[in-house]
Protein backbone atom coordinates (compact mmCIF):
# COMPACT_ATOMS: atom_id res chain seq x y z
CA UNK A 1 0.00 0.00 0.00
CA UNK A 2 1.22 3.26 -1.15
CA UNK A 3 0.48 7.07 1.05
CA UNK A 4 1.23 10.34 -0.69
CA UNK A 5 3.16 12.57 2.30
CA UNK A 6 4.63 15.02 0.29
CA UNK A 7 4.41 17.99 -2.71
CA UNK A 8 6.17 20.43 -3.97
CA UNK A 9 4.68 23.71 -2.62
CA UNK A 10 5.12 25.61 -6.33
CA UNK A 11 2.39 22.69 -7.63
CA UNK A 12 -0.98 23.97 -9.54
CA UNK A 13 -2.37 21.23 -10.14
CA UNK A 14 -2.45 17.72 -9.04
CA UNK A 15 -3.61 14.10 -10.35
CA UNK A 16 -3.06 11.66 -7.46
CA UNK A 17 -2.35 7.78 -9.51
CA UNK A 18 -4.58 5.39 -8.37
CA UNK A 19 -1.61 2.87 -8.26
CA UNK A 20 2.47 3.56 -8.10
CA UNK A 21 4.77 0.75 -8.97
CA UNK A 22 1.82 -1.55 -9.02
CA UNK A 23 0.81 -0.76 -5.35
CA UNK A 24 -2.38 0.89 -4.84
CA UNK A 25 -2.21 4.32 -2.71
CA UNK A 26 -4.53 4.45 -0.67
CA UNK A 27 -4.16 7.52 1.87
CA UNK A 28 -3.08 11.47 2.34
CA UNK A 29 -1.18 11.72 5.21
CA UNK A 30 -0.89 14.20 7.65
CA UNK A 31 0.34 17.12 6.44
CA UNK A 32 0.89 16.00 2.82
CA UNK A 33 0.05 19.30 0.92
CA UNK A 34 -0.12 21.82 4.05
CA UNK A 35 1.01 25.14 2.58
CA UNK A 36 0.81 24.21 -0.90
CA UNK A 37 -0.54 27.90 -1.67
CA UNK A 38 -0.50 27.36 -5.55
CA UNK A 39 -2.59 24.54 -5.57
CA UNK A 40 -5.66 25.41 -7.20
CA UNK A 41 -7.57 22.07 -8.18
CA UNK A 42 -6.28 18.11 -6.90
CA UNK A 43 -7.74 15.12 -8.34
CA UNK A 44 -7.89 12.16 -5.95
CA UNK A 45 -8.71 8.15 -6.98
CA UNK A 46 -10.96 6.12 -5.57
CA UNK A 47 -8.36 4.02 -4.27
CA UNK A 48 -7.39 6.59 -1.02
CA UNK A 49 -10.11 5.44 1.74
CA UNK A 50 -8.41 8.01 4.14
CA UNK A 51 -7.07 12.12 4.28
CA UNK A 52 -5.15 12.61 7.16
CA UNK A 53 -4.67 15.36 9.94
CA UNK A 54 -3.83 19.10 7.82
CA UNK A 55 -3.73 17.26 4.53
CA UNK A 56 -4.22 20.27 2.81
CA UNK A 57 -4.39 22.96 5.64
CA UNK A 58 -3.93 26.34 4.18
CA UNK A 59 -4.19 25.53 0.82
CA UNK A 60 -5.17 29.13 -0.23
CA UNK A 61 -5.67 28.99 -3.87
CA UNK A 62 -7.66 25.57 -3.57
CA UNK A 63 -10.77 26.44 -5.90
CA UNK A 64 -12.44 22.76 -5.68
CA UNK A 65 -11.89 19.36 -4.79
CA UNK A 66 -14.04 15.75 -5.38
CA UNK A 67 -13.86 13.32 -2.71
CA UNK A 68 -14.34 9.69 -4.04
CA UNK A 69 -16.74 7.17 -2.55
CA UNK A 70 -13.95 5.00 -0.91
CA UNK A 71 -12.76 8.01 1.70
CA UNK A 72 -14.26 6.90 4.91
CA UNK A 73 -12.82 9.75 7.33
CA UNK A 74 -11.84 13.15 7.16
CA UNK A 75 -9.32 13.70 10.14
CA UNK A 76 -8.74 16.87 11.51
CA UNK A 77 -7.96 20.04 10.09
CA UNK A 78 -8.15 18.77 6.76
CA UNK A 79 -8.95 21.55 5.05
CA UNK A 80 -8.88 24.10 7.55
CA UNK A 81 -7.43 27.63 6.09
CA UNK A 82 -8.70 26.56 2.69
CA UNK A 83 -9.64 29.97 1.98
CA UNK A 84 -10.43 30.08 -1.89
CA UNK A 85 -12.98 26.68 -1.18
CA UNK A 86 -16.36 27.64 -2.47
CA UNK A 87 -18.19 24.42 -2.20
CA UNK A 88 -17.49 20.40 -1.70
CA UNK A 89 -19.71 17.13 -1.56
CA UNK A 90 -19.01 14.68 0.99
CA UNK A 91 -19.46 11.15 -0.46
CA UNK A 92 -22.15 8.91 1.44
CA UNK A 93 -19.02 6.80 2.48
CA UNK A 94 -17.82 9.20 4.92
CA UNK A 95 -18.57 8.24 8.94
CA UNK A 96 -16.24 10.99 10.30
CA UNK A 97 -16.17 14.71 9.82
CA UNK A 98 -12.87 15.63 12.08
CA UNK A 99 -12.30 18.66 14.54
CA UNK A 100 -11.77 21.94 12.36
CA UNK A 101 -11.88 20.15 9.41
CA UNK A 102 -13.18 22.83 7.35
CA UNK A 103 -11.91 25.52 10.00
CA UNK A 104 -11.70 29.44 8.82
CA UNK A 105 -12.51 27.89 4.90
CA UNK A 106 -14.13 31.35 4.32
CA UNK A 107 -14.90 30.97 1.09
CA UNK A 108 -16.99 27.86 1.26
CA UNK A 109 -20.64 29.16 0.57
CA UNK A 110 -22.40 25.49 0.28
CA UNK A 111 -21.52 21.67 1.56
CA UNK A 112 -24.04 18.24 1.56
CA UNK A 113 -22.98 16.30 4.94
CA UNK A 114 -24.50 12.83 3.74
CA UNK A 115 -26.92 10.55 6.33
CA UNK A 116 -23.96 8.43 6.85
CA UNK A 117 -22.01 10.85 8.87
CA UNK A 118 -22.44 10.32 12.45
CA UNK A 119 -19.86 12.21 13.99
CA UNK A 120 -18.76 16.36 13.30
CA UNK A 121 -16.16 17.26 15.58
CA UNK A 122 -15.80 20.30 17.58
CA UNK A 123 -15.02 23.46 15.59
CA UNK A 124 -15.43 21.39 11.76
CA UNK A 125 -17.29 24.60 10.42
CA UNK A 126 -15.76 27.45 12.46
CA UNK A 127 -15.17 31.06 10.70
CA UNK A 128 -17.01 29.95 7.67
CA UNK A 129 -18.10 32.98 7.32
CA UNK A 130 -20.01 32.74 4.08
CA UNK A 131 -21.73 29.41 5.01
CA UNK A 132 -25.08 30.04 3.81
CA UNK A 133 -27.06 26.57 4.71
CA UNK A 134 -26.50 23.53 5.91
CA UNK A 135 -28.45 20.36 6.71
CA UNK A 136 -26.89 18.03 10.20
CA UNK A 137 -27.57 14.55 9.11
CA UNK A 138 -30.01 12.32 10.73
CA UNK A 139 -27.26 10.09 12.27
CA UNK A 140 -25.94 13.11 14.51
CA UNK A 141 -26.21 13.17 18.18
CA UNK A 142 -24.44 16.12 19.36
CA UNK A 143 -23.56 19.50 17.85
CA UNK A 144 -20.09 19.60 19.21
CA UNK A 145 -18.63 22.88 21.28
CA UNK A 146 -17.65 25.91 18.72
CA UNK A 147 -18.68 24.01 15.45
CA UNK A 148 -20.43 26.94 13.67
CA UNK A 149 -18.81 29.45 15.83
CA UNK A 150 -18.46 32.64 13.72
CA UNK A 151 -20.29 31.76 10.79
CA UNK A 152 -21.80 35.01 10.30
CA UNK A 153 -23.89 34.10 6.75
CA UNK A 154 -25.42 31.11 7.91
CA UNK A 155 -29.56 31.73 7.70
CA UNK A 156 -30.97 28.41 7.59
CA UNK A 157 -29.90 25.36 9.65
CA UNK A 158 -31.94 21.84 9.92
CA UNK A 159 -31.39 20.17 13.36
CA UNK A 160 -32.29 16.52 13.44
CA UNK A 161 -34.38 14.92 15.93
CA UNK A 162 -31.44 12.74 16.92
CA UNK A 163 -29.54 15.51 18.47
CA UNK A 164 -30.09 15.86 22.27
CA UNK A 165 -27.03 18.35 23.31
CA UNK A 166 -26.21 21.23 22.16
CA UNK A 167 -22.46 22.17 23.29
CA UNK A 168 -20.72 25.60 23.71
CA UNK A 169 -20.85 28.32 21.52
CA UNK A 170 -21.95 25.80 19.27
CA UNK A 171 -23.33 28.40 16.86
CA UNK A 172 -21.79 31.63 18.46
CA UNK A 173 -21.50 34.48 16.75
CA UNK A 174 -23.84 33.02 13.99
CA UNK A 175 -25.26 36.84 13.62
CA UNK A 176 -27.42 36.16 10.29
CA UNK A 177 -29.50 33.18 11.97
CA UNK A 178 -32.86 34.52 12.55
CA UNK A 179 -34.77 31.05 13.43
CA UNK A 180 -34.07 27.46 14.90
CA UNK A 181 -35.72 24.46 15.31
CA UNK A 182 -34.58 22.53 18.37
CA UNK A 183 -35.57 19.24 18.34
CA UNK A 184 -37.85 17.12 20.77
CA UNK A 185 -34.90 14.93 22.33
CA UNK A 186 -32.95 17.55 23.27
CA UNK A 187 -31.70 18.06 27.00
CA UNK A 188 -29.02 20.61 26.94
CA UNK A 189 -28.01 24.02 26.02
CA UNK A 190 -24.28 24.67 26.50
CA UNK A 191 -22.20 27.68 27.19
CA UNK A 192 -22.81 30.40 24.93
CA UNK A 193 -24.52 28.24 22.20
CA UNK A 194 -26.30 31.56 20.78
CA UNK A 195 -24.18 34.10 22.05
CA UNK A 196 -24.69 36.85 20.03
CA UNK A 197 -27.18 35.51 17.44
CA UNK A 198 -28.27 38.74 16.79
CA UNK A 199 -30.58 38.50 14.29
CA UNK A 200 -32.56 35.62 16.21
CA UNK A 201 -36.32 36.83 16.82
CA UNK A 202 -37.25 33.01 17.54
CA UNK A 203 -37.27 30.17 19.36
CA UNK A 204 -38.77 27.35 21.01
CA UNK A 205 -37.49 25.02 23.41
CA UNK A 206 -38.75 22.01 23.78
CA UNK A 207 -40.02 20.18 27.26
CA UNK A 208 -37.20 17.68 27.28
CA UNK A 209 -34.13 20.57 28.08
CA UNK A 210 -33.01 20.40 31.77
CA UNK A 211 -30.38 22.81 31.43
CA UNK A 212 -29.56 26.19 30.13
CA UNK A 213 -26.03 27.32 30.19
CA UNK A 214 -24.14 30.21 30.86
CA UNK A 215 -24.38 32.88 28.45
CA UNK A 216 -26.30 30.70 25.74
CA UNK A 217 -29.01 33.07 24.52
CA UNK A 218 -26.34 36.58 25.44
CA UNK A 219 -26.88 39.67 23.10
CA UNK A 220 -30.08 37.81 21.51
CA UNK A 221 -31.17 41.22 20.87
CA UNK A 222 -33.87 40.39 18.20
CA UNK A 223 -35.58 37.69 20.14
CA UNK A 224 -39.02 39.17 21.79
CA UNK A 225 -40.19 36.48 24.15
CA UNK A 226 -39.20 33.39 25.81
CA UNK A 227 -40.71 30.56 27.37
CA UNK A 228 -38.77 28.10 29.45
CA UNK A 229 -40.52 24.62 29.84
CA UNK A 230 -41.39 23.28 33.47
CA UNK A 231 -38.63 20.66 32.11
CA UNK A 232 -35.74 23.36 32.89
CA UNK A 233 -34.42 23.14 35.87
CA UNK A 234 -31.38 25.72 36.09
CA UNK A 235 -30.77 29.17 33.79
CA UNK A 236 -27.10 29.41 34.26
CA UNK A 237 -25.89 33.22 34.73
CA UNK A 238 -25.84 35.62 32.15
CA UNK A 239 -28.37 33.55 30.28
CA UNK A 240 -30.31 36.14 28.63
CA UNK A 241 -28.28 39.17 28.83
CA UNK A 242 -28.87 42.36 27.07
CA UNK A 243 -32.05 40.65 24.90
CA UNK A 244 -32.63 44.27 24.69
CA UNK A 245 -35.89 43.39 22.42
CA UNK A 246 -37.09 40.65 24.51
CA UNK A 247 -40.36 41.60 26.13
CA UNK A 248 -41.77 38.75 28.66
CA UNK A 249 -40.34 35.72 29.72
CA UNK A 250 -42.01 32.41 31.68
CA UNK A 251 -39.80 30.62 33.54
CA UNK A 252 -41.25 26.89 34.25
CA UNK A 253 -42.21 25.26 37.38
CA UNK A 254 -39.30 23.03 37.88
CA UNK A 255 -36.32 26.01 37.39
CA UNK A 256 -35.01 25.96 40.74
CA UNK A 257 -32.05 28.52 40.07
CA UNK A 258 -31.64 31.48 38.00
CA UNK A 259 -27.80 32.80 37.53
CA UNK A 260 -26.80 36.06 38.41
CA UNK A 261 -27.63 38.91 35.72
CA UNK A 262 -29.47 36.18 33.76
CA UNK A 263 -32.07 38.67 32.26
CA UNK A 264 -29.37 42.17 33.05
CA UNK A 265 -29.67 44.87 30.64
CA UNK A 266 -32.63 43.26 29.04
CA UNK A 267 -34.19 47.25 28.16
CA UNK A 268 -37.77 46.17 27.00
CA UNK A 269 -38.52 43.45 28.98
CA UNK A 270 -42.22 44.67 30.36
CA UNK A 271 -43.42 41.38 32.62
CA UNK A 272 -41.31 38.13 34.02
CA UNK A 273 -43.65 35.18 35.35
CA UNK A 274 -41.42 32.78 37.84
CA UNK A 275 -42.26 29.72 38.40
CA UNK A 276 -43.15 28.10 41.95
CA UNK A 277 -40.06 26.41 42.69
CA UNK A 278 -37.26 28.79 42.45
CA UNK A 279 -35.10 29.51 45.28
CA UNK A 280 -32.52 30.89 44.45
CA UNK A 281 -32.16 34.28 42.39
CA UNK A 282 -28.93 35.30 41.66
CA UNK A 283 -27.72 39.12 42.07
CA UNK A 284 -28.68 41.81 39.45
CA UNK A 285 -30.88 39.03 37.56
CA UNK A 286 -33.46 41.75 36.94
CA UNK A 287 -30.69 44.69 36.67
CA UNK A 288 -30.66 47.34 33.77
CA UNK A 289 -34.20 46.04 32.77
CA UNK A 290 -35.70 49.74 32.63
CA UNK A 291 -39.28 48.49 31.24
CA UNK A 292 -40.11 46.07 33.69
CA UNK A 293 -42.99 46.76 35.58
CA UNK A 294 -44.41 43.68 36.06
CA UNK A 295 -43.22 40.51 37.81
CA UNK A 296 -44.98 37.26 38.85
CA UNK A 297 -44.09 35.15 41.27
Amino acid sequence: LVSIVGCKTTAESVEIPAEIDGKPVTSIEKMAFSGCTSLTAITIPDSVTSIGDSAFSNCTSLIEITIPDSVTGIEEYAFSGCTSLTAITIPDSVTNIGVGVFFDCTSLTEITIPDSVTSIGYTAFCGCTSLKKIVIPDGITSIEGSVFYGCTSLTEITIPDSVTSIWSSAFRGCSSLTEITIPDRLTSIGDSAFYSCTSLTEITIPDSVTTIGNYAFQFCRSLTSITIPDSVTSIGREAFYNCSGLTSVTIGNSVTSIGENAFSYCSGLTSVTIGNSVTRIGEYTFYGCSDLTSITI
